[in-house]
């Protein structure tokens, strides 16, 4: 057998055709790995598999280095084709790859916790009720499948509280009263593991919660505001965060702070932020601040 590559194909596809020739684990299995002009031979005696370091590994415990191409698993083509979300469809391929990847490995941490991030912002990107309902019922079953793997790391918890989140909103405060315990948990639970993780959004997402319930549900807006405010001094560059604390002093009539914290936003640049999300998010800050005038 031959397992071919085509050089217009993606990284990620590469690695997706290497595993499918790993399959076959017939003897003497020949793979031609060609990279611009390097072609790399591997004649194998048993069924290989491929790691993330980029060697391809026998039983017999001989190494052959691949080339560049082909050490780029799909999780970093998908990672780049999610910081290119605001063009085209790439959001949508970088979600098509994993779920072809999966396929192969079902239990991948890593892959489980970037499709519920992924599956998240399409469906925050999606205007129809029913495609975005289901979009995000999959992002918190990905969730779901990633605590359940990694229970000690916060991107699991992190992507399956935002997600079980959106859902809520979506389906309104008073149906979803149910998750309002699920969510904190989780939450809280990211907030234990790694507080800082996504540029501190784990401050402005309790913030929110507690600035937004009434106390009978568990809203403190006290406890809020100094979560807010703690999360700004450690991620002064989270542009949501400053903007919704900036919307929160308006609102309690500091209307100084809350002016600079919006005028702020129009000059932050955000690196968890797309363009397009960065436009959004100063565009709500400038309409606030039209409305303080």
């Amino acid at each position: 057998m031959v397992a071919r590559w085509c050089r217009t194909g993606s990284c990620g596809e590469y690695g997706l055709a290497l595993l499918e020739a790993s399959r076959s684990a017939v003897s003497g299995l020949t793979i031609f790995l060609p990279h611009t002009t390097i072609m790399v031979k591997a004649k194998l005696t048993s069924a290989f598999r491929i790691f993330s370091c980029g060697f391809v590994f026998c039983s017999h415990s001989v190494f052959w280095p691949l080339t560049v191409a082909a050490q780029q698993l799909p999780l970093s083509e998908a990672e780049k084709l999610f910081t290119e979300r605001d063009s085209g469809d790439a959001l949508q391929q970088a979600v098509s790859l994993l779920e072809r990847w999966l396929k192969h490995d079902s239990v991948d941490y890593q892959i489980l916790w970037h499709l519920s991030k992924y599956k998240f912002y399409l469906g925050d990107r999606e205007s129809q009720e029913s495609i975005k309902t289901r979009l995000l019922e999959e992002a918190i079953e990905f969730g779901k499948r990633a605590v359940a793997r990694e229970a000690s790391r916060p991107e699991g918890h992190f992507w399956l509280a935002v997600s079980y989140g959106s859902y809520a909103e979506l389906k309104g405060i008073f149906r979803s009263l149910w998750l309002l315990r699920t969510i904190r948990t989780e939450f809280n639970t990211v907030f234990r593991l790694d507080p800082n993780y996504e540029n501190g959004a784990v401050y402005l997402a309790l913030g929110q919660m507690d600035v937004r319930l009434p106390r009978l549900l568990g809203g403190n807006e006290q406890r809020g505001i100094a979560r807010l405010e703690s999360g700004l001094g450690g991620s002064p560059q989270n542009a949501d965060l400053t903007r919704f604390l900036g919307e929160t002093y308006r609102k309690m009539g500091k209307k100084k702070e809350g002016k600079q914290l919006l005028e702020k936003v129009l000059a932050l640049q955000d690196p968890s932020c797309s363009p397009k999300e960065l436009a959004n998010i100063r565009s709500h800050a400038q309409r606030l601040l039209e409305g303080m005038q």
